[in-house]
């Protein structure tokens, strides 16, 4: 292989796991950006750039309804044109960078990438180097429930190639980093392939082992008293997600709500109100001016406002489902609908491992992350709708 194609390979692998490398030299500067766009005018010197054309497609939908929108709307346009600009640039560097070297070698290096920087997880979390809380586990990324989103491909890949040890680690550094959308990654890990007959008539009897123990365990700590950062962090958020569903409806919020509930549930509030207001959505890029129209229906929780942390979330919804759903209403059910049909399909044949495996990143980014282009996305979404594998000229 030639130096280059290994610059490319490893500098755009390693990008996808950049979101917290940013430095300031007039603007704040993200690394990933400066990496892909270096990336992409080498790869425009030595191969013709392609775009797919459903994703010119997509694209113009996106500028269509967000143009007529806007206009309507009369939120500021510059909101729109950033999406466009940060999906665009990202999902075609991603499609021409995989149509080039092959999903198969690609998310092998993705896969080696994620163990070593695991590795390095956990020497960083016990000497506190980058950490998020002395509590949890971050690495190099810049919060837990990033670490252990973009764990989680890797995580099912180690599992079905039977390479344990590298999966133990990984599983580790996943419970280290005490992030529930990780513990809902992994729980989905053992769920979601079962739905298969032959796989849920020979493993049902494991999974309703770990369903019995689970509620055995949740049973036994749910009445003892939860500190903020020592405690459970998943029974905790259950029991105060639990007392604060009736928030979604009402916009009331108890004073003890958790910030993480409040995260989610107050973004579905303003979710509610977006679509029962704008049944056809309110364009890309528009969320966070239209939650600015119904914030003042919210109550947060005192001890938040003080923190000036009752926004959280204003510029991403907490879900990528829910800033979908407020941006492009009834559309965003044609998105959902295909990704629904597009997961049936992957499990439904069990060579795709990779599909597979990128599958519950993207299950756990639904309920989780709201942003539209974070640097591992693409790379994830792709290979999961395309098999790169089918061309033939690969470096």
């Amino acid at each position: 292989m030639r130096l280059l194609d290994k610059y490319l390979i490893y500098s755009s692998i390693f990008a996808l796991f950049t979101e917290d490398f940013s430095f300031h030299y007039g603007i704040d500067l993200k690394l990933f950006y400066v990496i892909v766009l270096l990336n992409f005018a080498i790869l425009s010197f030595t191969r013709k750039i392609t775009i797919h054309k459903n994703l010119i497609i997509i694209l113009g939908f996106f500028i269509i309804h967000g143009v007529v929108l806007y206009l309507w709307k009369h939120n500021h346009i510059k909101s729109l044109v950033a999406q466009i600009i940060g999906i665009s640039i990202s999902s075609i560097y991603y499609y021409n960078f995989l149509k080039k070297y092959g999903s198969s070698k690609l998310f092998k290096v993705y896969s080696q990438f994620a163990f070593y920087i695991a590795l390095l997880a956990i020497p960083m979390f016990y000497l506190g180097i980058n950490p998020f809380s002395k509590y949890r586990l971050n690495g190099i990324l810049s919060e837990p429930a990033h670490y252990a989103a973009i764990m989680l491909p890797a995580t099912y890949y180690f599992f079905r190639e039977k390479k344990y040890l590298r999966l133990i680690l990984i599983v580790l550094t996943i419970f280290l980093s005490r992030s529930s959308i990780g513990f809902v990654g992994l729980a989905l890990i053992l769920v979601v392939p079962l739905l298969k007959t032959k796989f849920f008539i020979k493993y049902s009897w494991a999974v309703l082992i770990l369903l019995l123990l689970g509620g055995v365990y949740l049973k036994m700590e749910w009445n003892k008293p939860i500190d903020e950062n020592k405690g459970n962090q998943l029974v905790r958020r259950l029991k105060e997600t639990n007392k604060s569903l009736n928030a979604v409806a009402t916009g009331k919020f108890e004073k003890y709500t958790n910030l993480s509930s409040y995260a989610f549930l107050s973004n579905s509030f303003i979710t509610k109100q977006i679509v029962s207001h704008n049944p056809l959505g309110t364009g890309l890029g528009s969320y966070h001016h239209e939650y600015d129209k119904y914030y003042n229906l919210l109550t947060p929780p005192d001890y938040l406002i003080q923190l000036k942390q009752s926004k959280i979330n204003r510029t991403d919804a907490n879900s990528l489902f829910l800033r979908m759903t407020a941006d492009f209403g009834l559309f965003s059910l044609l998105f959902f609908g295909y990704f629904i049909y597009r997961l049936i399909r992957v499990f439904s044949n069990e060579n795709k491992i990779k599909e597979q495996s990128v599958s519950f990143y993207l299950l756990v980014k639904l309920i989780r992350e709201g942003h539209y282009f974070p640097p591992e996305f693409y790379f994830f979404l792709l290979i999961f709708l395309k098999d790169f594998d089918e061309d033939t000229a690969h470096s």
